[in-house]
């Protein structure tokens, strides 16, 4: 009959007993505990609900358990250096105190460590060294150990410790078990920390001590470099479980931190706001006595303290769900003035605290007294507190591109205007990223186009003006355009972009546009011209050709941020024999849609790689080849305009005129969109005058058939306005080609015919002004019936009764506008554009004007002859006259003040 586990454990506790007075063998003794700790897991502790059963049982228990114990304390066993032994030992002791509790297996004094026998060693010092050994998750015994650990927590015997004064084991026990969680692996770590919890959780519960505390602290706030996180971990779960018992050791703690902190002993009182900021963050009702001591460190002299405390604010508002400002109104005020402290240092604390207190919690009711604080130093006297405002600013843009103020973004945008360069700088770089995050969510759907982001683009134009700087010199301005404005776009969300921000754009804006737009056209012109002359090279004189190409790179040189960097660069470049470079670079230019462009320049700086010497100004100056604007954009502008995708007028003005303002730059790029232009110019029977103009600047470059579209321009000159009629002349010129002078010569006579009917008289004098500077043979066909007519019907006679309902809103009459309207055809019939020869005289128009000015009537007397002259229009006139106008017969008149002669006269070659 098989022996119970009771009678194996009382024989074997007696084989031990007597296996201590003989040589030791290891062997024996291990074999012996081992069938010793499998009997032991076996027997349960009696569960009987009868009190006399249940201590019956135990009696029995303790009898069959007393030779091992024995074993255990006097012959040794607990005094044995083999890790073997003293782990099967502690294995068998841990079982003694489940099966024996709530009864300790052995007396108090063989419990605590006994300095009283230098070899000697407690149960508790032996269990928790075996604790500290569990951060060896590879040994082959770890579940042996990780096993009696569970039995100590289920056991609770560790409260004994508490019982008999081991307060330093129960110090190293709470040490040990941080140093191993630190240790362990992750699989590992989540059934030691329940274990481990569930201890520490009992003793502190039990008996709290500041001892205890300093170990639970230091492990929350000091975290070794590249080790877990499960130390801080385990320590938030203790302060969570034991946040009532520990209460007023924590507070008593910080409160003497702030109130004396030089006498409070150790090194944890330095780190007493992170301590704060962690206890908030599991357990923030522990740490309602302590907060508001933070006002005092708001109010301190001292700049470190209030960084600090700032810091720390900062860190709690961040918290999601926090009630800080709710709780604590005066700190949270205290805490906003720290925005405006007379300290550089703090300004820039309290701006980074911002950032995080609004990301914690952007629909909180203080984000926004946060968002109004941090507009303000914007504005602050220190640059650096500026720039800092403006990151701050655009981040939290860039993270809530909805919800940010609208004020918030102009006012950062306003920093690229700053006195100081490095605040424009990092302006640029802040706003081009928060445009570019802008776009994206457009493009995404998850916003529409608004004005106040468009500003971005619209103010970095501006920085063209600013001369003081070569940062922001077009040539820069050119690069952001073309790679850092937007992110990867198709091209109908680019133009989308392009239309609404030049619906915002001022003269200023348009004037700098075109700066730039010229630079790049005289850069890829000039380009285009080395890379023939280069190709030219061996059939030419070689000094001719070198001074050529020298020419020229001082002209491409000048697009560059360094231009004498970038002319010692070209004259290297020119130097290589690669033609691969040089092909590529043509290949590059005569491209005219940027993402094919992208694609070649790509592949060609990967195929020169970045160790080629050039590879830097080689990036640059493929990036100069590319357009700003491509052909691709202008044909989604056009084919939005013929589709009426612009239910907004205003947005359909806007992309007339930023086609018009491309293609005055590069007409070329309409090649490819004629027919939906010319559908686009006969849309409705609507004409808009810009587009007539586009049409005269790209004739030269398109293909558009001319019979198709003279028919609408001739209509134009005779029926349609001044402007109107000024475009389609110059259209017909351009697109005319050799049949130049024929047609003006037909369409001359149709226009004096309509002059004699009495028909438009203002655009038929605006289109044969605009004739005669086209074709002067044209003109002066028919110039000795047209200087009759002007003589006789406009400047001495009265103008025709068919024209009294003429436009009177500028507040000249009928007659003075169309004196002024012949004066200026008659004077543009001296000023041919491409400098004819005339053979015509000036002196009977000069005549003329030198009789209207010595005659003119003034109203009522009120106003000065020069004044008159001026709301006439004749000083208009005047402003195309040449040097050989009596200029000393206006002084002795007294019609224009010495001060105007130059502004009004301008100095025309003699003809």
């Amino acid at each position: 009959m098989a022996e119970s586990p009771l009678q194996l454990v009382s024989e074997m506790g007696d084989k031990l007993a007597k296996l201590s007075f003989t040589r030791f063998n290891k062997g024996l003794f291990l074999d012996s505990l081992k069938q010793v700790e499998n009997a032991l897991s076996k027997i349960e502790q009696p569960l009987s609900p009868e009190t006399s059963k249940k201590a019956e049982a135990l009696k029995k228990l303790e009898a069959a358990t007393k030779p091992l114990r024995k074993s255990i304390i006097k012959h040794g066993l607990l005094h044995q250096n083999d890790k073997d032994i003293r782990l099967s030992v502690a294995t068998c002791v841990s079982e003694l105190f489940r099966i024996l509790a709530p009864e300790p297996p052995f007396e108090d004094n063989y419990l605590r460590v006994q300095f009283f026998e230098c070899e000697s060693v407690g149960v508790f010092e032996l269990i928790i060294s075996l604790f500290k050994e569990l951060g060896n998750t590879g040994c082959p015994f770890f579940s042996k150990r990780v096993k009696i650990l569970e039995i100590v927590a289920r056991s609770k015997c560790f409260v004994i410790m508490l019982d008999i004064d081991c307060n330093d084991l129960v110090l190293q026990m709470f040490n040990n078990f941080f140093s191993v969680v630190r240790l362990c692996s992750e699989p590992h770590l989540s059934s030691l920390i329940n274990h481990m919890l569930s201890i520490m959780t009992h003793i502190i519960n039990e008996e709290t001590s500041l001892p205890l505390l300093e170990v639970v602290l230091s492990n929350l706030v000091k975290q070794e470099k590249d080790s877990p996180y499960a130390a801080p971990q385990l320590a938030v779960s203790v302060i969570r479980n034991c946040a009532e018992k520990l209460e007023p050791f924590v507070c008593g703690f910080l409160t003497s931190c702030f109130l004396d902190r030089d006498a409070v002993e150790g090194d944890l009182k330095e780190f007493y706001h992170e301590i704060i900021f962690k206890i908030f963050q599991c357990s923030p009702q522990m740490l309602l006595a302590v907060i508001p001591n933070l006002i005092q460190e708001l109010l301190v002299d001292q700049v470190d303290v209030r960084i600090k405390a700032v810091n720390l604010i900062g860190k709690i508002c961040a918290q999601p769900d926090n009630c800080l400002a709710d709780r604590y109104p005066e700190l949270f005020v205290e805490f906003l003035k720290r925005f405006s402290d007379k300290s550089a240092e703090v300004r820039l604390n309290a701006l980074r605290c911002a950032k995080a207190c609004y990301l914690g919690g952007p629909f909180r009711k203080e984000s926004r007294e946060i968002l109004a604080a941090l507009e303000s130093r914007l504005l602050d006297f220190d640059d650096r507190v500026r720039t800092e405002a403006v990151i701050v600013a655009c981040d939290l843009a860039r993270s809530h591109l909805k919800f940010v103020p609208e004020k918030l973004i102009s006012e950062a945008t306003e920093r690229l205007r700053d006195k100081k360069i490095s605040v424009r700088k990092k302006a640029l770089l802040k706003l081009l990223e928060v445009y570019r995050e802008y776009c994206k969510k457009c493009c995404e759907g998850q916003m529409t186009v608004c004005d106040h982001f468009e500003q971005i683009p619209c103010k970095i134009l501006m920085l063209c003006y600013d001369k003081d700087y070569k940062e922001f010199r077009p040539q820069n301005i050119e690069r952001i355009l073309v790679e850092d404005l937007f992110p990867v776009l198709e091209v109908e969300e680019s133009t989308r972009h392009w239309v609404h921000l030049f619906s915002l754009f001022t003269p200023l804006h348009l004037k700098a546009l075109n700066c730039v737009l010229s630079q790049k056209k005289r850069f890829r012109s000039e380009m285009r011209y080395y890379l023939s002359v280069r190709k030219k090279e061996k059939g030419s004189c070689h000094d001719e050709t070198h001074e050529q190409m020298k020419n020229s790179f001082v002209k491409m040189s000048a697009s560059f941020p360094d231009p004498s960097k970038a002319e010692g660069c070209f004259q290297r470049l020119n130097e290589m024999k690669d033609n691969t470079i040089f092909n590529s670079l043509e290949e590059l230019l005569d491209n005219m849609t940027i993402k094919n462009a992208e694609i070649l320049r790509d592949k060609f700086l990967k195929l020169i790689g970045n160790k080629h010497p050039e590879f830097e100004f080689l990036q640059l100056l493929t990036s100069k080849c590319l357009y700003i604007f491509d052909s691709e954009l202008v044909r989604c502008i056009v084919n939005g305009l013929s589709s009426n995708r612009y239910a907004d007028k205003h947005l359909e003005d806007s992309s007339i005129n930023l086609l018009l303002a491309i293609i005055s730059i590069f007409p070329s790029l309409l090649r490819g969109s004629e027919v939906q232009f010319q559908k686009l110019l006969e849309r409705n029977g609507l004409i808009n005058d810009k587009l007539i103009e586009v049409l005269a600047k790209a004739g030269p470059h398109i293909s558009i058939k001319y019979s198709d579209i003279y028919p609408l321009l001739e209509r134009l000159c005779l029926e349609g306005t001044r402007a109107q009629s000024k475009h389609a002349v110059s259209a017909i010129a351009s697109l005319s080609g050799a049949s130049e002078q024929f047609v003006f010569m037909e369409l001359c006579k149709g226009l004096v015919d309509s002059l004699h009917c009495g028909r438009n008289i203002p655009t038929v004098l605006q289109s044969l002004g605009c004739i005669a500077q086209y074709s002067v043979s044209a003109f002066e066909s028919q110039s000795e019936d047209i200087t009759r007519y002007i003589y006789e019907n406009l400047i001495k006679g009265e103008p025709s009764d068919v024209l009294a309902s003429f436009d009177e809103t500028s507040g000249c009459d009928t007659s003075c506008k169309l004196r002024s309207y012949g004066l200026k055809t008659l004077v543009k019939g001296f000023l041919p554009h491409r400098g004819s020869h005339l053979k015509r005289k000036i002196n009977e128009l000069l005549d003329s004007l030198s009789e209207m000015l010595q005659t003119a009537d003034v109203p009522n007397g009120h106003i000065s002859r020069y004044e008159h002259l001026k709301s006439l229009g004749i000083l208009g006139v005047l402003t195309l006259a040449p040097i050989n106008f009596r200029e000393k017969e206006l002084f002795s008149l007294g019609l224009i003040p010495m001060n105007y002669m130059s502004t009004y006269i301008l100095r025309w070659p003699v003809f």
